[in-house]
């Protein structure tokens, strides 16, 4: 199993518990959103426990609870100190590092 770094592991977890916050505080169960972004409920339930899963399953089910827009504004890069900074540069086609010594 390939390592996970544990703020990673904090973040499922927690991202995982406001996903089943949010579920139950619109009156959904487990069930009826499963059934509406086409996975199981054990998928919904991994999701809910903070285990990992297909980013596009877990990004269905955000859309389902309607939360897609606010997940997508939040990595929006240009809503960073450093995305502000340089928002009238031209992003790069490829970032290459020079490996001079």
């Amino acid at each position: 199993m390939k390592y996970v770094p544990l703020p990673v592991r904090r973040a499922q977890r927690t991202l995982g518990q406001q996903l089943k916050n949010q579920r139950k505080l619109m009156g959904l169960t487990a069930q009826m959103v499963a059934q509406r972004a086409g996975t199981s409920v054990i998928t919904l339930r991994k999701i809910e426990q903070g285990q990992p899963v297909r980013s596009d399953i877990l990004l269905t089910v955000i859309k389902v609870l309607g939360m897609l827009d606010r997940v997508l504004d939040a990595t929006d890069p240009y809503q960073t100190d450093v995305g502000r900074l340089r928002a009238n540069e031209q992003l790069p086609q490829r970032v290459r590092v020079n490996y001079d010594y």
